[in-house]
């Protein structure tokens, strides 16, 4: 121990070395939590990215899917034209062509204006008994059909166009028939298969909404670390400015103690120098010389003064005890 440790007030330093050891200890913890918080995030992230592998497998299973059920409800749509076609058919050969005001879907539509267009076509090439008139008018109504089947085929997928040959209506019909099942049976593997495939997205649904369960947890987890050791870094920050105001004062007192006995001790050297030891005694000394004056050695004058004792009897005596006597007078 210094002699500053000793002139500092014993009770700042004990509260010092207090506080410094409640600095310690916060400061381990603050750490334990933000590790904490690290290990944390480091959970989460590791899940999330699970997670992002299976999003990614998740999306080109639904991506698959969604191309059977486009090929599922196109057979769909196929089997309902057709069968509808059938109806039509049906009917038109119970009661004639204008039989019915029913609106009709596309398909049905191109398909009769496709089927009118043949017959047409057919009968212009065959019929040589119409005259230039009739030809004429069938020449027009088949480009008012062109027209109308332009018009109709983007709203008609190319699979489910039909074919209806309007000549031969039972004919027809056992083709629709025909049809109609293979696109029903085609309609119900599309619908199994995208079913299946379905079950397996299900599945790694459930695996994904299990993982984002858990990286919930472990950010839930995080933020409440994060929290604590906020709060705690809140606390040592506070004490820690109390500790740097403890360790000023007690700066303060040690150089004030340090000052005080430099002071000290400069007093002391200054009251035990000698002449000879004396800076400024040596240098004035040197200048008198340099300059031509006379040193008087020390012990020098006192052997003058007996000389002069001597020669001179009237002279003043001193005692040994400095007192000055005069001299006897003789009568």
């Amino acid at each position: 121990m210094t002699d500053t440790d000793e002139v500092a007030d014993p009770e700042l330093q004990q509260r010092l070395h207090a506080m410094e050891t409640k600095l310690r200890r916060l400061k381990q913890t603050r750490n334990s939590h933000s590790d904490n918080a690290r290990s944390c995030a480091s959970q989460r992230n590791a899940v999330q990215s699970q997670r992002k592998e299976l999003q990614s497998v998740i999306d080109e299973r639904m991506a698959e899917q969604k191309v059977v059920r486009e090929k599922m409800n196109l057979q769909r749509a196929r089997r309902d034209g057709i069968q509808e076609q059938i109806k039509i058919l049906i009917e038109r050969s119970k009661a004639g062509r204008n039989h019915h005001n029913k609106a009709k879907s596309k398909v049905v539509q191109l398909a009769e204006t496709v089927g009118d267009i043949d017959r047409i076509n057919h009968r212009l090439m065959t019929d040589g008994s119409l005259s230039l008139d009739a030809e004429n008018a069938l020449v027009k109504r088949v480009k008012v059909l062109e027209e109308k089947r332009q018009e109709l085929l983007p709203d008609v997928d190319e699979e489910a166009r039909i074919t209806v040959d309007l000549e031969d209506i039972e004919g027809s019909i056992q083709s629709l028939r025909a049809e109609a099942d293979a696109a029903h049976t085609s309609f119900v593997e599309a619908m199994n298969l995208a079913d299946e495939m379905w079950t397996g997205i299900k599945v790694m649904f459930e695996d994904r909404d299990q993982l984002s369960s858990e990286a919930d947890r472990h950010h839930h987890a995080m933020l409440e670390a994060r929290e604590q050791a906020d709060a705690v870094h809140e606390q040592l920050t506070s004490l820690l400015s109390e500790v740097n105001e403890i360790r000023d004062q007690l700066n303060e007192q040690r150089l004030e103690a340090e000052k005080w006995i430099s002071d000290h001790n400069e007093s002391v050297r200054k009251s035990r120098t000698t002449p000879d030891q004396n800076k400024d005694l040596a240098e004035s000394i040197a200048e008198s010389l340099l300059s031509g004056g006379s040193i008087t050695l020390g012990g020098s004058r006192r052997k003058e003064e007996e000389l002069s004792d001597r020669t001179n009897p009237t002279r003043k005596r001193r005692s040994r005890s400095g007192v000055v006597r005069r001299p006897r007078v003789s009568k």
